[in-house]
């Protein structure tokens, strides 16, 4: 019993320890993990392997007390995850945090269980005037970046108020009367219409007004007007062919170019951030889309998505390739503006001649 009442422990402090440490999404991601748990387990969802030898922390922040060591190359049993942290569970301390960037090769351990990565996006909205995204759910909070009228974004859920909205690695939050057009993500497939969201997310991009990011949102701009269409059923979507080649006869302008972790100056800056984000849309639809093929920038990913689900586009190495499974079509309903970057997956019409068939 020993390591239930630590397991119980640690929930309990955890939003106290959130108070002293950046907010990851920790404490809202906690809850929806352990509403599975039976007696104080929870469900194990995936398993990884160390990278190297890690500290094994009893909260969500590499300051909090150590519970003990893993060697490299051990395995840990994961049952959650926020977007920059592992839920961890071993049978001796119980409950315990690594870094997501500290584990390799993380898997699902049954087919029904969602695929790694993403905290579900559950609604869209576009902000009615200007506003921002604050560090807390308080007017007096401060401010993390300002969000002009018009902005289109997603977010994790709606707590007293506040939409709960992934900033990069971390979580802000969203007066709910500064929003309007309220979308929700349908709950399942089977429950959508035609038109209706099965997912969204959205990455953040810089605005400065400095000639190679001026070329970077031109860039992101560009790479959503190529994407943004219709994909039938058995269609397969590859990114360097829609949205390339990145020249500046097809809009593009030089900009940094992240290759093996190094920026470097390129045409086409600012398409891994597009592929970068539809990938995460992709990952939160539990069937009908099959992703073909998908290269990380390196171990560090891009510092826009949570760790380990970026998708490097632009040479032949580097592409997103992914498949429609699904019996109807999807539209990829792209906007970027403001630097915020939306991607929507909808879905389609059903063809008439495929509803005759039926």
């Amino acid at each position: 019993m020993k390591h239930l009442f630590t397991a119980v422990i640690l929930g309990l402090c955890l939003c106290m320890a959130l108070t002293a440490a950046a907010d990851t999404g920790a404490g809202v991601c906690y809850e929806d993990f352990m509403a599975s748990a039976s007696g104080g387990v929870p469900r194990i969802l995936y398993t990884g392997v160390t990278k190297t030898s890690l500290t094994m922390r009893s909260q969500p922040d590499k300051e909090s007390a150590p519970l003990g060591t893993l060697n490299e190359k051990a395995k840990v049993q994961i049952f959650g995850f926020d977007q920059a942290w592992l839920f961890c569970w071993s049978d001796t301390v119980g409950v315990y945090y690594l870094g997501r960037h500290n584990v390799d090769y993380i898997e699902p351990v049954s087919a029904d269980v969602p695929s790694y990565g993403v905290v579900p996006n559950r609604f869209v909205a576009v902000t009615a005037r200007n506003t921002s995204l604050r560090e807390a759910a308080a007017d007096s909070a401060e401010e993390i970046i300002p969000l002009p009228a018009g902005t289109r974004l997603s977010f994790w859920m709606i707590e007293d108020g506040w939409a709960v909205v992934p900033y990069r690695r971390l979580v802000g939050y969203l007066w709910l009367g500064d929003l309007r057009d309220l979308e929700p993500v349908m709950p399942t497939v089977d429950y959508a219409g035609t038109g209706d969201i099965l997912s969204v997310f959205t990455s953040f991009y810089s605005t400065k007004q400095t000639e190679l990011n001026i070329g970077r949102m031109e860039n992101i701009r560009v790479g959503c007007n190529y994407i943004s269409r219709t994909y039938q059923t058995g269609e397969e979507f590859n990114f360097n062919k829609i949205a390339g080649p990145y020249r500046e006869a097809r809009g593009y302008m030089p900009s940094p170019v992240l290759v093996d972790g190094d920026t470097v100056a390129g045409y086409g800056g600012g398409t891994c951030q597009v592929s970068t984000t539809l990938y995460n849309a992709l990952l939160q639809i539990p069937q009908g889309i099959a992703i073909v093929y998908r290269r990380p920038h390196g171990p560090g990913g891009a510092s826009y998505a949570p760790h380990g689900v970026d998708a490097a586009v632009g040479a032949t190495n580097l592409n997103l390739i992914f498949r429609n499974d699904y019996p109807f079509p999807i539209t990829i309903d792209c906007t970027a503006s403001n630097g915020s970057l939306c991607i929507c997956i909808r879905k389609g019409e059903v063809p008439t001649t495929m509803i005759a068939a039926n």
